[in-house]
This record gives structure tokens, C-alpha cells and sequence, in this order.
């Protein structure tokens, strides 16, 4: 079975595509850039080749969607809009090359929009399952988990963080709110 990995350069999904490939998953690789940063995407290479050297990797562009949430929408809805985005983008690819899920490396109590009510409002954007496998680590297990699978040490080469993420993301969004502030982004 063939799934997408929402793939960026941070610790916790290369970990979970890790634990997806060791299922014995196909996995395809998909990476949204917040920036124009060289060193960003060669980093996602890294990791993608050191997951499964023979995973398709594919790169899309997420500025132009960053800067209509950032300019059209209430600020705190940022990483939830973002993210609600990714995973209709997901969505698009899995249909185009015969997947069946989207893989995301998700945890509880993680940032902006890692918490329950957020997942639902995340679900709620695709009509893919969703998996989670990371879903009840927390960070000092994931870390455990990416150096023993290779992924950590690769997780901290120096790359840009997301410049989009709010002082004060939204945690616990409503569908309803969240549908209003998607609708500002079309305008």
C-alpha cells in the first residue's frame, strides 16, 4: 500500500516515515517550502535518500499560499490554515500516483497545530486517512527514536525555520471559524 509522507526537514517526520517504511510501505515524499533557502531543500534530499533512497521526492512551493493566510487571515489561524492546505496538497498528489493515506509526523502536545481539536479541523480538509504513528510520543521519544534510526543527526543540519509561524498560533480552532477564515484567502 502507498501512502504520502508530509516530509520537512524537522525531527519528528523522518520519523514517522521511518516507522511507515519499516511497515513495509511505499512512500512518496512530499515537501511544502516556506522559503527560497538553497540549504532547506537539499536537507529534505538527505533525509528522503537516507528514508528510502528510491522514494519519488516531490517539492512544492507553500509562499504564495503563506503570504494569502498571513495577509488575509486572523494571524492566529496561520498554522492551521497552513497546515489544512498541505494536506488538500497531499490529497492531490495521493490521487495522482495511487495513494491511499497521508502520513504525518504529529504528535500531542506538540506545537501550534498539534493539538486534538486542531487534528479534527486538519482531518476534516481530505477525504484520505490520516496516520499519526508518532501520535503518543513525546519529543524526548522521538528524539530516541530518530537516533536509532538515523534521521536526527540530520534533522539538525542548520536550515531556516518557518518564518511564518505566529507569536500565539490557535490551539484549539473550531471547523466552523476556521471555514470563515479560508474563505478571506479566496477573496
Amino acid at each position: 500500500m502507498k501512502g504520502v509522507v508530509l516530509l520537512s526537514d524537522g525531527i519528528d517526520s523522518p520519523v514517522a516515515a521511518m516507522l511507515m517504511k519499516k511497515q513495509g510501505l511505499e512512500l512518496i515524499f512530499l515537501n511544502f517550502k516556506n522559503d527560497n533557502n538553497p540549504r532547506t531543500i537539499e536537507k529534505v534530499k538527505k533525509i528522503a535518500n537516507h528514508i528510502d533512497k528510491n522514494a519519488l521526492l516531490i517539492t512544492k512551493d507553500h509562499i504564495k499560499t503563506q503570504e494569502k493566510i498571513k495577509n488575509s487571515c486572523n494571524v492566529r489561524y496561520q498554522c492551521v490554515l497552513c497546515k489544512r492546505a498541505m494536506y488538500k496538497g497531499a490529497e492531490e498528489v495521493a490521487i495522482e500516483h495511487g495513494a491511499k493515506f497521508i502520513v504525518t509526523g504529529e504528535n500531542l502536545g506538540q506545537v501550534a497545530s498539534q493539538t486534538l481539536d486542531n487534528m479534527y479541523v486538519l482531518d476534516s480538509s481530505v477525504n484520505l486517512t490520516v496516520l499519526r504513528p508518532l501520535l503518543g510520543f513525546d519529543k524526548n521519544e522521538i528524539v530516541k527514536r530518530g537516533k536509532e534510526l538515523g534521521t536526527y543527526e540530520l534533522s539538525l543540519i542548520k536550515a531556516p525555520s518557518c518564518p511564518y509561524v505566529p507569536d500565539s498560533p490557535l490551539t484549539k480552532s473550531r471547523l466552523h471559524k476556521v471555514l470563515i477564515e479560508e474563505k478571506k484567502m479566496n477573496r
